[in-house]
Parts: structure tokens; sequence; C-alpha cells
């Protein structure tokens, strides 16, 4: 019953988030529409912002679980699209808070997961020193979270495919040129 009822508060924010900004969500809002009291609200969570750092670490969790199951650059930067397209509103709302550096954080560890993967997997025949393949995949993931808060800032929904796919290939590319450059100055 209670990984329900925690889900349920968590469910219910994210729909509430989705419509208003954060600034806007109150405990008495998510308790009415959780049907729940305020003391089971408060049992699994200090306040709002408690709410907002477990829904983002439990989202980046099964983020990262779908992204271990991917083969390509390209299908990872697809689930990542797949959730954005969903949820740019809550996103947006987040970003334009005063949690933006959780949303900020959320993107780029989930960012760097893919990146990081996906060069450790292209790169494994290669003797790169883990602190080359973390570099180059925390330069490009760095990158990325750019773009996509410029994304959530925008009003046009419509680039989101083209932005994304163009990321994709443009990191695919420079994480392999970068690679084999290093290879290279470092045999």
């Amino acid at each position: 019953m209670s990984k329900f009822t925690k889900k349920a508060i968590v469910d219910t924010f994210f729909s509430i988030l989705n419509e208003k900004p954060l600034s806007k969500i109150t405990v008495t809002e998510i308790i009415e529409r959780c049907e729940i009291n305020r003391n089971t609200f408060y049992y699994y969570f200090e306040d709002i912002y408690a709410l907002v750092d477990y829904m983002l670490s439990t989202d980046i969790q099964i983020f990262i679980e779908g992204i271990d199951l991917s083969n390509t650059l390209s299908d990872e930067c697809e689930l990542v699209l797949t959730f954005f397209k969903k949820n740019k509103t809550a996103l947006k709302h987040l970003c334009n808070s005063s949690n933006r550096y959780q949303i900020e954080l959320y993107l780029f560890k989930a960012l760097e997961k893919t990146l990081l993967d996906f060069t450790k997997e292209h790169f494994k025949d290669y003797e790169i020193s883990e602190e080359d393949i973390l570099f180059t995949a925390r330069y490009h993931a760095y990158a990325q979270v750019g773009f996509i808060v410029d994304w959530l800032e925008s009003e046009n929904d419509d680039n989101l495919e083209n932005l994304f796919g163009r990321i994709s290939r443009l990191s695919e590319d420079n994480i392999s040129d970068h690679l084999k450059k290093m290879i290279e100055i470092y045999p």
C-alpha cells in the first residue's frame, strides 16, 4: 500500500505540474487530488521540493535502465525525445522555477550515462583512458543540456525531433573524431 500511495502522490504532482508552474502548486492541492490526508503526504515527503527531488531521482533511474536496453545513441536519444514531447510543460515549469539546477542536473545525469555508454561501447577495442572517455562524454552532455534548456524555454515544439537528430549525429561524429585523435596523439 505504501508504494502505491507514494506513487500516487508523485503521479498527481506530475499531473499538476503539467498544468501549472511549480510555484503555484500547493500540498493542499496535491492531497485533495490524491484523496489522502496531509499527514500521509508528510510521511513520504518533507515538502514539495523533496517531492521534486524524489521524482527526478526516480525518473532518472528508470531512464537509465531504459538506456541500458538500447543499442545506439540514436535509440537512446529517441527515449529522451519521447519523454520530452510527453512532458515538456512539466519540465518547462521545473526549468523556470527555483529547481532549475535540479532539472539541469537530472538532464545531465541521463545524457552523461547515454554518452558514456556509447563511447565505451564504440571504443572498447582501443586503449583510451577512462579519464578521456569520461571527459568526452561529459563535454557532449553539457552541450546537449544547453540545447535542451534552450528548447524548453522556447515555444517551438516542431523542431524537437530535428534538434535531437542533429544532436545525436553531431555527438556521434564528434566523439568518434575526438577519440580517434586521442588515439593518434597518445598511441
